[in-house]
């Protein structure tokens, strides 16, 4: 998961984009004016309060994943978002094996063609 040391406009500006949320329902979201919000956007490196960083802490943390995939590609952060579940690779693994035994009796089984005259 992305870790911001120190928040800025920018950061919180990515964040409000990433969750798709306006202005005014992301100021809603954190108990602040929307007018703060409009502010981060104008200026990238204002730093939000203590508090407004905890907060903001707090919404990248309960964001789902694909927000928070969206939050680090806004901000070109190269970082893996996505968790890689072992079950699912597993059961995809034992897919492919399964097509690929497939497909190799249905080669074997088709009678050769001879070219088309």
């Amino acid at each position: 998961m992305t870790i911001i040391e120190k928040w800025t406009g920018r950061h919180a500006h990515a964040l409000r984009d990433a969750l798709r949320l306006t202005n005014e329902a992301f100021a809603e979201h954190l108990g602040i004016a929307p007018r703060t919000v409009t502010k981060w956007g104008e200026r990238p490196d204002m730093l939000p309060s203590p508090q407004l960083q905890q907060a903001l802490d707090t919404t990248l943390r309960q964001a789902p994943t694909d927000a928070r995939v969206r939050f680090a590609a806004k901000l070109g952060l190269d970082e893996p978002q996505i968790p890689l579940d072992h079950t699912v690779i597993s059961q995809l693994n034992v897919a492919l094996g399964d097509l690929a035994r497939a497909l190799a009796r249905l080669e074997s089984a088709e009678p050769e063609r001879s070219p088309a005259h």
